[in-house]
C-alpha cells in the first residue's frame, strides 16, 4: 500500500525524498561548545533511520549566548569541518540537513561570560538580573545569526532554521506575556516581530537567495496572555514576502508537563495538538509548513497530510526513542514506543539526548 508519508516535497530547489522530519531535539552532547563523536553518532542513526529531513538540535549563534557548554556553538575553529563531516553522513544516505540556530536570551547560562540580557529586565536567579537588551545588543545578535548561517552554508548542509519558539530570545520578544518594552521592539506585533525580522533579513543577505531558511515559530504560547492566532498569521505572511522557506509550527513557553508545556504528555487518542494551528497556517500561505508534536501513529500522520494543506510532519520524542521510526513504519505500523515522559530533555548525565523510559525497561 502506498503512503503519502513516503512521497516527495520540495524546500525551495532541493527535493526532500519523504515527509517525515526529525525536528530539533536539545543534543546535550557537546563539549564545551563543540561538536562529539556522539552528536555525529546521533546524526547517522537518524540517517539510517529514514528521516528524509533531519534538523538539529539548537546550535548557539554565539558561544556567550548558549544556554550551557552542552550545547554546540558555531563560533568554534573546526565547526565547520565537524558540521561538513555530519552533512556527508546525511546526504550520503540521500537525506538532507538542517541546522537550527538560536541565541537563548533570558535563558542563557548564569555563569561568568554569558550574555545577561532578555527582552525585558529580570531576574533569573537568586542575585542575578538580566537587563533588558540595548539595541546595540539586538544588532550584534543579528549580525551573529548572519554570521553563523554562513558558516553553515560552507559546511554544506541545506539549509538553516531560526528558533523562534520555546521562551528563547526570539519567542519572548514575539509574546506579549514577556515583552513589556516601550520603544521599537514593544507594542504591536509589527513591533514584537521586529527582532525576527530583522534576524531573517541579516542571514538572507549574508547567505543568498538559493539557501533555505525556515524558522520554528511559535503559534501560540499556550498561557493567558498569549500571541494572537491573527498576529502569529501576520508574523508568517510577512516573512513569507520576506522569502522564508519554511515554517515549522510549534507552541508553548516552557518545558514541562503542565497544560503550558511544548512538550506535552500525548496519548494515541490524543495526538497532534498542535496540527490545528498548522493547518491554520497552510491554508493563509504558499510556504511549506511542517507540523511538529504529538506524532505517535501512522494512521495520524496520514490523515494529516492527506487532510490539510500542511507539507510535512516533524517527530522530535519519538526519534530519540527510536531513530529508526520512519523505516520501521514501511513494515510494522504499530505506535511509536515514545510514552512521553520528557526525561529525555534531562539527558545531561549521558552527554547526548537519550530515551530514559527505554533504560528502566531494560
Amino acid at each position: 500500500m502506498s503512503s503519502i508519508m513516503y512521497t516527495p516535497f520540495h524546500l525551495r530547489n532541493i527535493q526532500i525524498p519523504n515527509r517525515l522530519v526529525a525536528s530539533a531535539m536539545f543534543e546535550y552532547g557537546a563539549d564545551n561548545g563543540k561538536i562529539t563523536e556522539k552528536i555525529k553518532e546521533r546524526y547517522l542513526a537518524l540517517a539510517d533511520g529514514g528521516a528524509g529531513l533531519i534538523i538539529t538540535g539548537m546550535h548557539a549563534v554565539s558561544v556567550s549566548g548558549s544556554v550551557a557548554p552542552v550545547m554546540v556553538n558555531t563560533e568554534y575553529d573546526n565547526y565547520v569541518a565537524d558540521m561538513s563531516g555530519i552533512a556527508d553522513i546525511i546526504h550520503e544516505r540521500n537525506g538532507k540537513i538542517i541546522v537550527q540556530l538560536q541565541h537563548c536570551g533570558g535563558k542563557t547560562s548564569t555563569a561568568e561570560g554569558y550574555d545577561k540580557f532578555a527582552v525585558c529586565e529580570k531576574q533569573v536567579a537568586e542575585n542575578c538580573i538580566y537587563h533588558e537588551a540595548t539595541k546595540d545588543e539586538l544588532h550584534k545578535v543579528a549580525a551573529d545569526f548572519a554570521t553563523s548561517a554562513l558558516r553553515c552554508k560552507e559546511a554544506g548542509v541545506d539549509g538553516i532554521q531560526i528558533h523562534g519558539a520555546h521562551g528563547y530570545l526570539i519567542n519572548s520578544f514575539l509574546s506579549p506575556s514577556t515583552n513589556y518594552r516601550t520603544d521599537e521592539y514593544g507594542g504591536s506585533i509589527e513591533n514584537r516581530a521586529r527582532i525576527l525580522f530583522e534576524v531573517y533579513d541579516a542571514i538572507r543577505q549574508a547567505v543568498g537567495n538559493e539557501f533555505i531558511i525556515g524558522v520554528k515559530f511559535p503559534f501560540s504560547d499556550l498561557n493567558e496572555n498569549s500571541i494572537k492566532p491573527e498576529e502569529s498569521l501576520f508574523v508568517c505572511k510577512e516573512l513569507e514576502k520576506r522569502g522564508i522557506d519554511f515554517i515549522e509550527v510549534s507552541s508553548g513557553m516552557v518545558m514541562d508537563n503542565s497544560s503550558a508545556s511544548f512538550t506535552p504528555v500525548v496519548h494515541n487518542d490524543r495526538q497532534a495538538p498542535f496540527l490545528k494551528y498548522a493547518s491554520q497556517l497552510a491554508c493563509q500561505i504558499a510556504v511549506p509548513v511542517i507540523s511538529v508534536c504529538g506524532y505517535r501513529t501512522p494512521e495520524v500522520v496520514e490523515k494529516a497530510l492527506s487532510e490539510t494543506k500542511i507539507s510535512a510532519v516533524s517527530f522530535g520524542r519519538p526519534l530519540v526513542r527510536e531513530p529508526n521510526l520512519p523505516n520501521r513504519w514501511k513494515k510494522d505500523r504499530s505506535p511509536a514506543a515514545c510514552v512521553s515522559c520528557n526525561r529525555c530533555c534531562n539527558s545531561f548525565g549521558d552527554r547526548i539526548i537519550s530515551c530514559q523510559a527505554a533504560k528502566v525497561q531494560k
